[in-house]
């Protein structure tokens, strides 16, 4: 487990002496030893003694500056890799320049670290393709920690907690609990562990300001690592940390909670097989929330299989019934480095963790992640002096968010060795000052997605010409401004592509006690209007009940926008400049259209038409094809199969009877619901009767050709009716339907379908269903002519559908 090689140092004392009289060997052989068992502390003292033997080996030179980066001597690593780096003639040692910068810029050095990571890879640059990125990502981090560090937060207030909680070994995990501290320490004896030299153990103490003491032996198991204590917000259960050596100083934990009633804890309980996977550490618990379900989840850390980097941040779903869901990876949280001691803060919804994979000062730094829209928003770095050159861990925050804790191993923590001024990790507390801030936050308006990158200006109203501040970042998305009371701002948000945006602050009448102003800035994109129209290619005509989809080809990520208008040709959608977008028009009956927008084709306009014309597709893209019938037609009360009516003579009639059947269904009817009922049945006369007849013109259009060509074409026709009268009558009624398309086909120009019907090359599959297949909702009472006929649901029982072609030789 990473974070215990950073934790694990053990005094001088108890390191086994060898003797001046040992060989080189000796020492060498003992040496690789520690560092294969992860005892760096050792293997220092080793290879220094190695040295003794020739000071100019430069062999064992790098090995001294090894051992003591590892045990995070980042001084006495830095003089010796500078002196491999000075001795070396042919590069034997490529990586004592990569690891010379990283010493400089773990002691806070960064201008000299930037320059040495920049001649590491003038030298080296594409040689390792790992050590080079390193390089590329710790460079542009010390340029950028120069700032950082130039510009601390003056809010936080630092103090070591002193000798009550800290000693000369590893204190961590921290959390205020009703004004107790509960903490881990890395100080206890195992009197049973033969290993040499000792290894410590690691108890859970806790602390009222003035007596530290350990939990009992029924909490804290003797011989055993318990740590990482974290409390459920209705303090009735804690979760925990039970740990055992595995090789060496290798440390892997696992979870378990206890349940706490009247302030004592439980039975140990450990968490499941899913949680706790064999081989592998699961440490560092939190309670807190999902954000995407809002659910109650345990968040962990572990170095499990599934994994972005070395150690990540996991959760697992804590149920209903006590149980727990499978773990999942929180990937917008973790980098391929590692990702550790999370802390969900309850009060703001607010993700606080540590990581060395990100863009910070030297080695473990802290950081935190919104809530937004249920997913974790930027990840945002907390600056200097909270973060430092050292590595900084296990923050905690308390619910007003006026106190946290945090452990360090900056230069103010007690040293296990003085001289190498190294070790260990302290308790450190943190006053937030409660002065009056402004916290900006940038969304795209459209989306309410973050938007990083902004530029948002703080001016004084009393003199607009006055910046106060400006605040620009690529990669941000919240900035933080001071404010000074009993003053009128504005701020001033812009970024490229988008509308700029100004609010108005007024901190004059803020309450004593209000000291934070945070304010969500939606930015429209710069849009232009596009129209777009749509044409039948043939007659030129508005084309009716047409899908337009309109697709940004440079950004697929971004939502299509796309929708059907059954009552005109005419579709307007808002676009972003900049950018390419492709046009899709799509009707039944027809080809699709596609027409190309280029950011050239909308340059210095606000408003963009695009005309597309469909062309007639062929006969599968009619289908289905549904053709409507007044009620009780063809020939009205007839027992017969057949008629002599064709279609065209019923559709007539029945279209110029629209405003009758809006009249006789809506008049019962008042207001929204009238004009609701009203619009439906118009768009039913206008996109799906009169659609229905002037495809059937197309369909047959396209069949000759089709038949002329020697195909064998055969359709099958389905014939409905809607419930108002008999079931035998309305099936006789489906199929005399039926018949007068069948006579529609037969008249087709002048008769030119009848050969093809005689000779076989054009066969009809006629079926009724008659009412049998009508919604139970669609009304056939006799006496209620106002549902039974003029409803739109009776109305769209009464057709015929072509709903199947083959088409053959």
């Amino acid at each position: 487990m990473k974070i215990y090689s950073y934790l694990i140092l053990f005094p001088l004392l108890l390191l086994p002496v060898l003797s001046q009289t040992q060989t080189l060997n000796a020492f060498l052989e003992a040496a690789d030893e520690a560092e294969e068992n992860e005892d760096f502390y050792s293997a220092l003292v080793y290879h220094s003694n190695a040295l003794e033997f020739d000071t100019s080996n430069i062999d064992q030179i790098y090995n001294v500056a090894r051992s003591a980066r590892l045990f995070n001597a980042f001084r006495m690593a830095e003089e010796h890799y500078a002196r491999v780096f000075d001795m070396q003639t042919e590069g034997e040692y490529p990586n004592a320049g990569f690891y010379l910068a990283l010493m400089k810029m773990r002691q806070g050095k960064y201008e000299e670290a930037a320059e040495r990571f920049s001649i590491y890879l003038s030298e080296y640059e594409g040689d390792d393709e790992e050590y080079t990125k390193r390089a590329r990502r710790l460079m542009e981090a010390s340029q950028w920690a120069v700032d950082i560090v130039d510009n601390p937060v003056e809010e936080y207030i630092i103090n070591h907690t002193g000798s009550e909680i800290n000693t000369p070994f590893t204190e961590f995990g921290a959390v205020n609990v009703d004004d107790t501290i509960y903490y881990s320490s890395m100080q206890f004896d195992n009197p049973e562990d033969d290993y040499i030299p000792p290894r410590p153990v690691t108890h859970i103490l806790k602390s009222d300001g003035e007596f530290a003491e350990p939990l009992p032996d029924t909490i804290n198991l003797p011989g055993r690592h318990t740590a990482h204590n974290a409390f459920t917000p209705e303090l009735d259960r804690v979760y925990y940390t039970i740990c055992d050596y595995v090789t060496g100083r290798r440390i892997n934990c696992e979870l378990y909670y206890r349940d706490i009633e009247d302030c004592k804890w439980g039975t140990a309980v450990r968490l499941p097989d899913t949680v706790n996977v064999e081989g592998y550490t699961a440490t560092q618990p939190s309670v807190g929330l999902d954000p995407m379900t809002m659910r109650e989840v345990l968040y962990f850390v572990s170095d499990r299989p599934g994994g972005i980097g070395g150690m990540d941040i996991w959760a697992v779903e804590i149920l209903d019934d006590g149980e727990f869901g499978i773990p999942f990876n929180v990937e917008s949280l973790n980098t391929e480095e590692d990702d550790i001691t999370p802390f969900y803060h309850h009060a703001t919804h607010t993700l606080y963790l540590s990581s060395d994979g990100r863009k910070g000062l030297g080695g473990f730094d802290i950081y935190k992640a919104y809530d937004e829209n249920g997913q974790w928003g930027v990840i945002t770095h907390l600056g200097y002096p909270l973060n430092t050159s050292y590595d900084e861990t296990y923050y905690t925050l308390s619910d007003n968010s006026r106190t946290a804790l945090f452990s360090s191993n900056r230069e103010q923590s007690f040293f296990v060795d003085e001289e190498m001024e190294a070790c260990c990790f302290d308790i450190y507390e943190v006053d937030i000052l409660p002065s009056v801030h402004l916290i900006t936050q940038t969304f795209d308006a459209i989306t309410r997605d973050s938007l990083p990158g902004a530029v948002v200006r703080l001016v004084d109203r009393a003199d607009p010409e006055n910046l106060v501040i400006e605040h620009y970042s690529p990669d941000e998305v919240e900035y933080r401004f001071p404010l000074d009371r009993d003053r009128e701002y504005m701020v001033v948000t812009e970024k490229e592509g988008y509308m700029p945006d100004t609010i108005y602050l007024d901190t004059r009448q803020l309450d004593e006690d209000e000291d934070e102003i945070v304010k969500q800035i939606y930015l429209r994109p710069d849009q232009v209007e596009l129209d777009v129209l749509v044409f039948d290619a043939r007659t030129r005509l508005p084309l009716l009940g047409v899908e337009v989809a309109v697709i940004n080809t440079d950004d697929l990520d971004r939502e299509r926008q796309e929708y059907t208008n059954p009552d005109s040709n005419y579709f307007n959608f808002p676009i972003q400049r900049g950018f390419t977008y492709r046009i899709v028009a799509n009707r039944k009956g027809y080809t699709s259209a596609t027409e190309l927008l280029e950011p050239e084709d909308y340059a210095g306009l606000d408003r963009v038409v695009k005309r597309l014309y469909l062309d007639i597709g062929d006969l599968a893209d009619f289908l289905p094809l549904v053709l409507y019938f007044d009620n009780d037609e063809p020939d009205r009360r007839s027992w017969s199969r057949q008629t002599d009516v064709m279609y065209s003579e019923t559709f007539g009639p029945y279209y110029e009877k629209k405003d009758k059947f809006i009249d006789r269904y809506t008049e019962p009817l008042d207001g929204e619901e009238r004009d609701e009922e009203a619009l439906g049945l118009n768009r039913f006369f206008e996109t799906e009767l009169k659609k229905g007849y002037d495809d059937l013109a197309s369909f047959l259009e396209v069949l000759v050709p089709h038949l002329k060509a020697g195909d064998r074409v055969d359709i099958h026709l389905k014939g409905y009716a809607s419930p108002r009268a008999s079931r035998e009558y309305n099936m006789i009624l489906g199929f005399r339907r039926v018949n007068s398309v069948i006579n529609e086909m037969r008249e087709y120009e002048d008769g030119i379908l009848v050969q093809y019907l005689d000779e076989g090359l054009l066969n009809i599959r006629e079926e009724s269903f008659g009412s049998t297949q009508a919604p139970p909702d669609v009304i056939g009472d006799l006496d209620d002519e106002r549902n039974s006929i003029y409803s739109l649901g009776a109305s769209k029982e009464r057709r015929v559908e072509i709903i199947k072609i083959k088409v053959g030789q």
